[in-house]
């Protein structure tokens, strides 16, 4: 009937309809799907490198500079250790600080009479020794006696008033410059391991400025120190030290002028009181038979008493502190 076979036809063009817009739905949605798809990967390319050769720049902007190469950091640098001059290079230090009243005694003449010198060498304390440096072997004996805790100066000859010979290599007023600083320099180079000097003899020598001065100089660039045995009261060793900056001291006694037992008791009962009164005393002595029995004997009774026997450097950091 014909209203039949309009709706049917009204029917298939429905379907036909729906099938487009079905159609159109979905190839939307894959353009859709698409498009995000190629946005997303467009976002997250890495970036193309920079174009080889020189950078021009644009126009009205200049290009930066080229960073400056990496400094190294250099590494620390250790301070060169300080050197110690030879009188604390070589001091003696005591396995207990001493305490004052402190007593130095100071043994000259070391070297030449070998009995003596070997026999001093076991005093029960620590004794500076000023060895000759003229003595037969003498470099042996100064080994020795730093191997049992002594102390070691260098006696050197000088010039002494009279007619007396103060030995070979002596310094005598009169020389030049260089001769007088040849005589030292020889003096200073017959053995090692000394704190410093002191004078044999030269009454006439230590009374000389200028000589004097020379000798200070000399004994500053080897960082020396100088004990003065004021063999004179004309001396001008502190005066000519105190000048160059260099360290010095005095002896206060000398305990056997004349060799006798009587008078080297005396002079060590003087350095006692001296030391009680000032801390600190010197006494220079010889390595004489006599002196050597009195010596033997006073050590361990001057202990009981209170005194610290020391080194003759013990003193001179004692006065450096004072």
């Amino acid at each position: 009937m014909p209203h039949r076979k309009a709706l049917k036809h009204i029917r298939k063009l429905w379907a036909q309809a729906q099938f487009r817009r079905d159609l159109a739905v979905g190839g939307l949605s894959v353009a859709l799907a698409v498009g995000l798809a190629l946005y997303w990967r467009a976002g997250h390319q890495p970036a193309p490198p920079p174009p080889a050769g020189p950078q021009v720049p644009i126009e009205g902007h200049e290009a930066p500079p080229p960073l400056p190469p990496r400094a190294e950091v250099p590494a620390p640098v250790k301070p060169a250790p300080v050197e110690q001059p030879a009188w604390k290079r070589n001091a003696v230090v005591l396995a207990t600080p001493p305490r004052a009243p402190m007593i130095a005694i100071v043994l000259d003449d070391m070297g030449p009479n070998r009995k003596g010198t070997e026999r001093a060498l076991d005093l029960p304390a620590s004794i500076t020794f000023s060895f000759l440096p003229y003595a037969p072997k003498v470099a042996d004996f100064v080994k020795a006696a730093r191997e049992r805790g002594h102390e070691i100066i260098v006696h050197v000859p000088m010039e002494p008033v009279g007619h007396a010979d103060p030995g070979p290599h002596a310094l005598r007023t009169g020389e030049t410059d260089q001769q007088l600083n040849a005589d030292l320099v020889w003096n200073l180079s017959q053995f090692d391991g000394y704190v410093g000097i002191n004078n044999h003899m030269g009454s006439r020598f230590t009374a000389d400025a200028k000589g004097m001065a020379l000798v200070m100089k000399t004994l500053k660039a080897r960082g020396l120190m100088f004990l003065d045995s004021r063999t004179t009261a004309q001396t001008e060793a502190a005066n000519a030290a105190r000048a160059a900056g260099l360290p010095t001291l005095s002896r206060d006694v000398f305990l056997d002028n004349d060799e006798e037992g009587t008078e080297v008791t005396a002079e060590l009962g003087r350095v006692e009181e001296i030391a009680r009164k000032h801390g600190a005393a010197i006494a220079i002595g010889h390595p004489h038979a006599v002196t050597l029995d009195m010596l033997e004997k006073w050590i361990p009774q001057a202990r009981a008493r209170g005194f610290t026997l020391v080194p003759l450097t013990a003193i001179l950091k004692y006065h450096e502190a004072t």
